[in-house]
């Protein structure tokens, strides 16, 4: 889990100086909030508009209309896969921008597999033999075609050109790799795609790409099951938060964070708004 925990005296006091009649101050009780999270070469702001905060940090969710009572259990289930799913979904997404991944391998196989449990293993081994070649770092999730082939994505940093397989021997890095997942699965059984995605920002793209996936497991058939794989040693993003007064207006804030992306170089924006659950989402990267 992300840690949220701040120092609400330095966030105001870092506030009072830049946001001028904006600011609430210490003694305000209620807050609308955004939620800061910095990577190596990029941030998410999440806008919460649609909760109060009171300035213990606590949140409590207030209804805006009257909501009707439902037998015990309903619609429990649906809830909390969907929650679970957005959990996963922007859990994954973080660690690949923190991991600066810039490629995307995907491992498949030659016959249509179906089973989990065995792709499950299959990767396991894989990954006890990626060891081998020293420390790897990665995010992983599996991905069901409309067919029912699964296959896995796996984001990571681009190899070295060329590497030494068990003899001693050097080998191309692409071709080796291909070669430990083969001997998992079968020599003619499986292969290894590799997707470097082109222009810029591909940190931003690749995280997007493989982190949807994950979500759609969930929300299909794979809840209370392991939904993405990581390796140990992926730093957490940076996290702070800040609060505004309950008035202050939802289109102010997003011009002080759009003002705040521009002044420290941020390009390349993603924004999605949602209206029925009262919450901006932002990304932004740096060009590179």
């Amino acid at each position: 889990m992300l840690n949220t925990s701040i120092d609400k005296a330095a966030a105001n006091a870092n506030l009072k100086a830049s946001l001028g009649q904006y600011f609430c101050g210490t003694d305000a009780k209620l807050f609308k909030t955004i939620t800061f999270t910095e990577f190596p070469n990029g941030v998410e702001v999440y806008v919460d508009e649609g909760r109060e905060a009171f300035s213990d940090g606590a949140f409590f969710e207030y209804a805006t209309e009257q909501e009707m009572p439902t037998a015990r259990g309903e619609g429990d289930h649906e809830k909390a896969r969907s929650v679970a799913a957005r959990r996963a979904k922007t859990n994954v997404r973080r660690l690949a921008k923190m991991l600066q991944a810039d490629c995307l391998l995907t491992l498949t196989y030659r016959e249509n597999m179906i089973d989990f449990n065995r792709v499950e293993a299959d990767f396991k081994a894989f990954r006890a033999r990626l060891r081998s070649l020293g420390e790897f770092h990665y995010v992983a999730t599996l991905e069901k075609q409309q067919r029912g082939a699964i296959h896995v994505h796996i984001a990571c940093q681009h190899f070295p050109a060329w590497l030494n397989n068990e003899h001693g021997v050097r080998v191309r890095s692409y071709n080796l790799i291909r070669s430990m997942w083969r001997r998992v699965v079968g020599r003619d059984n499986g292969n290894v795609d590799l997707t470097r995605p082109k222009g810029r920002n591909w940190a931003h793209r690749i995280a997007s790409y493989i982190s949807k996936y994950v979500s759609k497991n969930i929300e299909e058939a794979r809840f209370n099951k392991k939904s993405y794989w990581a390796s140990r040693g992926i730093p957490k993003p940076k996290q702070s938060k800040f609060w505004f007064s309950m008035d202050t207006p939802i289109r102010d804030i997003i011009v002080l964070v759009a003002q705040e992306f521009a002044m420290k170089g941020f390009d390349d924006l993603k924004q999605f708004h949602d209206p029925m659950n009262g919450f901006y989402w932002f990304s932004a990267m740096k060009s590179i």
